[in-house]
């Protein structure tokens, strides 16, 4: 048993053009999508090296002024300690 399909040979290739046209534009829009994606991950990585950089900053700020204050706290306590142990209140009279 033999099925026989008869079809014009030129709607077929029509068909078969309108779908290949349909692929060619949806793969299209693909890669402009792609482009933008790539585009937008490189401008991700910029503000990550950014942050990383201003990160580094802060924390050599930071250092900077922690010793600071550990500067003025010792020179606060060793001028305490010679005013009042040292060099005693003069004797009153």
């Amino acid at each position: 048993m033999s099925v026989t399909i008869e079809q014009d040979l030129k709607e077929v290739l029509g068909e078969i053009n309108q779908k290949l046209e349909n692929i060619n534009s949806r793969l299209t829009n693909l890669e402009v999508g792609q482009a933008r994606l790539e585009e937008k991950v490189d401008a991700l990585d910029k503000d990550i090296e950014r942050v990383k950089e201003d990160t580094k900053e802060l924390k050599g700020s930071q250092k900077a002024q922690i010793w600071t204050l550990i500067g003025i706290l010792g020179t606060a306590l060793l001028g305490t300690v010679i005013r009042y142990i040292i060099i005693p209140f003069p004797p009153q009279s």
